[in-house]
């Protein structure tokens, strides 16, 4: 247990007053206050200003050291479970100037700042699960969550403070992004998870924040996400498309990203050098994704050395916009055939905004439809840790939200097991 008491030093006609603390078996510390007395006013066996004195100046003194001791037990109760903050004569001095002098001790608790202090740190530091920097696609995503933060802000009339980020909020916030910003609510989860996110971060940086940011009903659930898939046979009728050189460009990169199943800004930096030999002589692609910076091998389909052979190298790079604006042209002619109906969701052109409803196929293909194609495409034909050391998903829980399916090969099991128990009898 904590103890704080105070003294004082020399017989002059001031003499400083020093405090000292006791914390546990290890932490004796004494420094002075700051304060002076004349010893005459002081009582020794007490450690405090003697109850005689008359003097108002001596009254007032024995009630800043006793505001300064409340001051500094405050601060060992804040701190006493953060194990990278030592106690000692430094940590001391410190609360004795922050108590001195409050106004440089005012912490900035806006809360948009402190999201983008979370995001300054995040370009340093290292992700535990990787032991890897931070993906910079990550710390960009935050650049969404504080412009409708600011948008929120505008709308309501109010600078948004650490403190005020409670389960009021969390309505009045998913009201707005649901009725005002019209987001999916895939989007509102994701920005509701990076705020709590911060709030945790803040409270483990001394920050007070308000405990109903660490409770279950501070989150918003999601929705399954809508996607589709291009099929082995939807690509052997992409290989026949004959367009404009740029959209054959296009469709050279689409067939590509089916069958390694890279992200668009990977892809697009793929070139000869990234090809590779095992030591049997099978040719192989190498790269090292850019949000993971994990190392993924893939060996070199068919398809993919076809257009090596025709090209003498991979194709021309182009931007993801324009990758994704072609790819549907693509896949809309004639000989492709991507028209059939499906269920799906896009983003409108005039609203940028998520539509959901039904759609001809080509109208939903872009970039990220060739990741997915590859590991549905793989799905039960490879086993899930195969497909998962190019996906580079963590776990196969993950790979199967990701492809849409659910952990039921079980039942499957079960009905082969009876099946054959039954035939047997």
């Amino acid at each position: 247990m904590a103890t704080i008491k105070y003294s004082i030093s020399g017989n002059n006609e001031l003499a400083n007053i020093y405090i000292r603390l006791r914390n546990g078996r290890t932490t004796d510390i004494k420094i002075p206050t700051g304060y002076v007395i004349d010893p005459k006013f002081w009582s020794v066996k007490l450690g405090k200003v003697k109850d005689t004195a008359i003097n108002s100046d001596k009254i007032n003194s024995d009630f800043k050291l006793e505001k300064m001791k409340l001051f500094i037990f405050d601060k060992l109760n804040e701190e006493k479970n953060h194990e990278d903050i030592e106690i000692n004569k430094d940590w001391l001095y410190e609360k004795i100037k922050e108590f001195l002098n409050p106004n440089l001790y005012v912490k900035n608790d806006l809360f948009v700042d402190l999201v983008k202090e979370y995001q300054n740190a995040m370009k340093v530091k290292i992700n535990p699960k990787t032991n890897r920097l931070t993906a910079p696609t990550t710390i960009r995503n935050f650049n969404t969550t504080i412009m409708r933060l600011g948008k929120f802000e505008t709308h309501t009339n109010k600078k948004l403070r650490i403190a005020d980020i409670n389960l009021k909020f969390h309505s009045e916030f998913i009201e707005y992004e649901r009725n005002v910003l019209e987001l999916s609510q895939n989007s509102i989860s994701k920005d509701i998870k990076q705020i709590k996110t911060i709030c945790i971060d803040a409270k483990d940086r001394g920050y007070k924040i308000n405990e109903q940011v660490l409770t279950k009903k501070f989150n918003a659930p999601i929705e399954p996400t809508l996607f589709v898939t291009i099929t082995e046979e939807e690509i052997k009728r992409i290989k026949l498309f004959k367009g404009s050189d740029y959209l054959e460009n296009a469709r050279d990169w689409l067939i590509i990203g089916c069958w390694t199943g890279c992200r668009v800004n990977d892809l697009m930096k793929l070139t000869k050098s990234n090809i590779f030999k095992t030591t049997n002589g099978r040719e192989f692609i190498r790269y090292v994704q850019s949000k993971t910076n994990k190392q993924v091998d893939i060996p070199i389909h068919q398809d993919i050395k076809d257009i090596l052979i025709r090209l003498g190298d991979f194709p021309r790079p182009i931007s993801d916009q324009r990758f994704n604006e072609w790819i549907k042209l693509v896949c809309k002619d004639e000989k492709v055939k991507m028209n059939d109906l499906v269920h799906g969701s896009k983003q409108n052109k005039e609203t940028h905004k998520k539509e959901v409803g039904t759609f001809e196929k080509w109208e939903l293909i872009r970039s990220h439809t060739c990741r997915r194609s590859f590991a549905t495409n793989h799905y039960h034909k490879l086993q899930n840790k195969v497909i998962m050391a190019v996906t580079g998903h963590a776990t196969e829980k993950m790979l199967l939200n990701y492809i849409g399916e659910t952990e039921n090969e079980h039942i499957e099991d079960f009905i082969n097991a009876w099946d054959k128990s039954l035939s047997n009898n």
